[in-house]
């Protein structure tokens, strides 16, 4: 085809499109869409960046203050006038009070686009000797990662909404020469009506994607700075949205060769949209809630209390003897809180929490192994809708799957038996049980921010080179279509 033909036929689509309207219905549309699902987005990320800056101010202060408490305690002869469990020379007590620190997850900047994860996982805990308190989403465990409707973001605008405009953009590229009667007229030309087709489909995409990315990419870096720009998640990101919008572009070009009217054309578009983005999703989910099945978290909580029953039942008769009936604790015959009871209190923590922690581990890898096995049975189905592609695509370079939180819970999990180690030696010895001074004060571990946004576990490349040998087959099979139509 001359470039000559190109051009005048670009111009004419442009002409045609302005004309009728489409082109600034549908680019209006597409624009206020974006925008507010960028700035919900954003606002949503500044909001984290906040929460952060107010959790390390309150551990500076919390620093200082333990600080300030110790030093006063050691400047009177080590008597503390106050009630003894708040004494911060007592590790125990120091560990309980001050002591607890905030690990956190620092925030990405193509969290923007999609919430993935973020509304079900907490993005910091503070974390204790005992327990790891999220302070938020107590909600039933659930694996979200299957669950799409809900948060309005980028993510739900490109997956779901814009494939309807698409539709608009692009059912009626040929019913409507039949309907308006020049279809004899293009049989007549000397090029074939499928390679007119295409080449009128590869226009609008080509206006749509233009669009797209030039609302897309400035917004962001206005609200988030460019330094996206410089990641590998970007470009990836860029590459999957394009193909995905390619996908809806080849169906367009598939139903049309059908020579069905425009309204059918329509109609069939949105069912393929409601059975791909929807209905395919929904029943793997069901199947795979069927076939692995997530424990509930009050089966979790029963399954955790069960084995540390078992273990008191078992084994806990040393425990019981060796601090509830030592002579130095006198935990049961005294009315008087002394020293000796918060050090007995402290040993019986420290070897309860020891028996707690191994039970959660067994049930969490229940739990986490079922998650597991639907995502790798899921991912084995993924083909069948390029929605839920996307989904978790979107997620993955956004550094919000369930993978990434899973892993910013285990670095927790570590970061908790880090803190452990840190103060069970100073806290269960008889020898330093009351010797908390300003030097472990600055001691006591904390964690240390990091982003989460790796995703080299997940075969996005191979994925999509997959589909998009999927999205050659469909253009193949409709121009081959139009072409024996044309005939």
């Amino acid at each position: 085809m001359s470039a000559s033909l190109f051009r005048v036929l670009g111009r004419h689509e442009l002409t045609s499109l302005y004309r009728n309207r489409v082109l600034v219905v549908l680019f209006s549309l597409v624009l206020v869409l974006l925008l507010a699902a960028l700035w919900a987005g954003s606002s949503q990320l500044h909001t984290q960046q906040r929460t952060l800056g107010r959790i390390q101010a309150h551990r500076l202060e919390m620093q200082d203050s333990l600080v300030r408490r110790i030093r006063r305690v050691e400047a009177a002869g080590m008597r503390y006038p106050g009630f003894i469990w708040d004494d911060p020379t007592f590790a125990y007590n120091t560990a309980r009070n001050e002591g607890p620190q905030y690990a956190a997850k620092a925030p990405f900047a193509l969290q923007v686009l999609a919430a993935g994860q973020s509304g079900v996982q907490p993005f910091y805990y503070k974390v204790y000797i005992t327990k790891k308190q999220q302070l938020v989403h107590e909600s039933e465990i659930d694996n979200s990662y299957l669950q799409f409707m809900g948060t309005f973001d980028f993510a739900f605008v490109v997956v779901y909404l814009l494939p309807l405009l698409i539709i608009v953009f692009t059912y009626n590229v040929v019913s409507s020469e039949r309907e308006q009667g020049t279809w004899v007229l293009l049989k007549t030309s000397n090029q074939s009506i499928a390679r007119l087709t295409l080449l009128r489909l590869g226009l609008r995409y080509g206006l749509f994607m233009l669009f797209f990315w030039a609302v897309v990419a400035p917004v962001l870096a206005a609200l988030v700075g460019p330094g996206f720009l410089a990641t590998g998640n970007w470009w990836w990101l860029v590459a999957s949205v394009s193909l995905y919008f390619a996908f809806w572009f080849a169906l367009a070009l598939l139903v049309n060769s059908f020579g069905l009217s425009s309204n059918l054309n329509a109609l069939l578009l949105i069912f393929l949209w409601l059975g791909l983005g929807l209905l395919v999703p929904a029943l793997l989910q069901l199947g795979l809630d069927r076939a692995y099945p997530i424990p509930s978290r009050i089966a979790i909580t029963t399954e955790e209390r069960n084995a540390i029953n078992r273990y008191f039942e078992r084994d806990g008769q040393a425990l019981t003897k060796e601090v509830f009936s030592s002579p130095r604790t006198l935990i049961r015959q005294a009315s008087v809180v002394t020293p000796g009871m918060v050090y007995g209190y402290g040993v019986i923590v420290y070897k309860s929490q020891e028996i707690k922690d191994q039970a959660t581990r067994q049930a969490e890898r229940r739990l986490y192994g079922q998650i597991e096995k639907q995502q790798a049975a899921l991912r084995g189905w993924q083909l069948l809708s390029p929605a839920l592609l996307l989904q978790e695509t979107l997620s993955a370079l956004a550094g919000t799957h369930w993978q990434q939180f899973n892993h910013f819970s285990r670095d927790v999990d570590d970061f908790r038996t880090r803190t452990q180690r840190f103060f069970y030696p100073k806290m269960a010895l008889a020898s330093t049980y009351r010797t908390f001074t300003v030097a472990d004060a600055a001691a006591i571990p904390q964690f240390r921010p990091r982003v989460y946004a790796e995703y080299g576990w997940l075969p996005i490349g191979r994925s999509w080179l997959l589909y998009a040998g999927v999205i050659g087959l469909v253009l193949g099979v409709g121009y081959r279509r139009l072409l024996h139509a044309g005939r």
